[in-house]
């Protein structure tokens, strides 16, 4: 069963994710099937094997005892019926009585009536006569007419309530109780491999090389031994990109530091700042490239910053050059994160929001959720379609890859990589009243003093300039 169908509504299912639910559910529904089986299988047996069984014994026993009374002297009746009388059976006799008739049986002891005087030629006729003991209980109280008018009473106790039906239902639940528990521990034990295999599998994206203990079912076994192989193909395919990266940074850099220097020497203004552009171009998609292949290996560790402060600098740096950025937001908010790769991202979307929509305005609010920062342009937004698609690498809405019309696709990749690393999530969004919003949510357990931010403000970039020295 499931609740909920459209996007972004939560499902509900009864089927449990993990391996453990799972076959303990299973499990689970085998043993209550045996336990229902059971029931029934004892309710039937008890009725009709147990019961049939002590049914016949005692009408036996009646039949017999009033044969064995009728033919002893009237005076030693009374104690031949004591004598006779046993746990499952009490009886007593008692002289006739005259114009005493018996009472009319009740409807719900007519079965048992028949059962009672079933092939047996001295209970015949009007001579069994039942009656209950009293209202609820299971005890049957009845009298047997003896030829001479005398009556031998007698008294079965629990005669109406299956015997062993409470006995064997608390059995088999027993018994159901020690397989599911015996089952959730042999499953739980089997699916610790699957589990270490999961933490190294989230290990690998993040930098984290921890052989698999080889041990578990054989087919656990293989697929350790497997994954360990996995974790030094690929570790070495890093140590040999890293190495070509090193290269290339140095082998790049060299020339385009000789080719900017000889430029200088040009006595062509034109065509000298025509090949200092050029080298500039080159240096910037060097190092966008170079930033994105080595972001993966990022050493910068985690620490304690004001995220606001970040913020605001950034903002302070954008109006130095001339451009339209607001920030609007709490004034002060403790986060932990790696400091220079949330500037590069927060660097990245501002500049998108300005080089593409004209303006950013940035924002930074504590949500029940998490942290959110939102960076808002006034430009034309983005199809919907591509809102997905300008997230992967060296990806442009506008193709022709010239520097004049946008950077190499890098920007955003770099920012959604970055913000995962952190455990947050980035979002891009078409703003009803025009422009796109770029959205970062971090999750709450990164906002350090309990997830509060201090105070709200609102600030135009000044500038350098126009900054005091608590800005700077």
């Amino acid at each position: 069963m499931t609740v909920g169908s459209s996007p972004g509504v939560r499902r509900i299912t009864l089927w449990p994710r993990g391996l453990v639910g799972r076959v303990t559910f299973v499990l689970l529904a085998a043993v209550a099937l045996v336990f229902l089986g059971s029931s029934a299988f004892y309710e039937e047996a008890e009725t009709y094997t147990v019961d049939d069984a002590q049914l016949d014994a005692i009408g036996e026993r009646l039949a017999v005892d009033a044969r064995v009374l009728a033919a002893t002297p009237l005076s030693q009746r009374p104690i031949l019926a004591a004598m006779l009388s046993t746990g499952d059976l009490t009886l007593d006799w008692r002289p006739p009585v005259a114009g005493r008739p018996m009472k009319p049986e009740p409807a719900a002891l007519r079965d048992l009536h028949d059962r009672l005087v079933a092939n047996r030629e001295a209970l015949r006729g009007a001579v069994l006569n039942l009656s209950p003991t009293q209202i609820g209980t299971s005890d049957v109280r009845g009298i047997v007419r003896l030829p001479d008018g005398s009556r031998l009473g007698f008294v079965a106790p629990d005669i109406l309530q299956p015997h062993h039906m409470t006995r064997g239902l608390a059995s088999a639940a027993i018994l159901a109780g020690a397989v599911l528990l015996a089952a959730a521990m042999l499953v739980h034990t089997l699916s610790m491999p699957l589990r270490a295999l999961a933490d190294l599998a989230d290990g690998v994206g993040s930098g984290r090389w921890v052989p698999v203990e080889e041990k578990g079912p054989r087919e656990v076994r293989h697929l350790a031994r497997a994954i360990n192989a996995m974790q030094d193909r690929i570790r070495r395919l890093i140590a040999d990109r890293t190495e070509a990266l090193a290269a290339v940074s140095h082998d790049l850099r060299t020339p385009l530091a000789r080719l900017r220097l000889r430029a200088g020497f040009l006595n062509d203004p034109e065509a000298q700042s025509a090949i200092e552009s050029d080298v500039a171009e080159m240096e910037a998609m060097v190092g966008g490239v170079l930033a994105y292949l080595s972001g993966e290996n990022d050493p910068e560790t985690v620490r304690s910053v004001d995220l606001v402060s970040i913020l605001r600098t950034l903002v302070d740096d954008a109006a130095d050059q001339g451009r339209d950025v607001m920030y609007d937001g709490v004034e002060h908010c403790l986060v932990k994160v790696r400091p220079l790769a949330m500037k590069r991202v927060f660097g990245n979307l501002i500049d998108n929001a300005v080089n593409y929509g004209g303006a950013a305005r940035v924002g930074l609010s504590v949500a029940p959720d998490g942290l959110r920062i939102r960076v808002d342009d006034d430009g034309p937004g983005l199809p919907e379609a591509e809102l997905t698609r300008v997230l992967a690498p060296f990806y442009r809405v506008e193709g022709s890859r010239s520097r004049s019309t946008g950077g190499l696709g890098l920007g955003l990749a770099i920012v959604n990589r970055e913000v995962t690393r952190e455990g947050g999530r980035f979002t891009l969004a078409n703003r009803p009243e025009g422009g796109l919003r770029a959205e970062i949510l971090l999750p709450r357990s990164r906002v350090q003093n309990g997830g509060k931010a201090q105070g709200a403000g609102k600030t135009q970039g000044v500038g350098r300039a126009g900054r005091s020295a608590s800005d700077r």
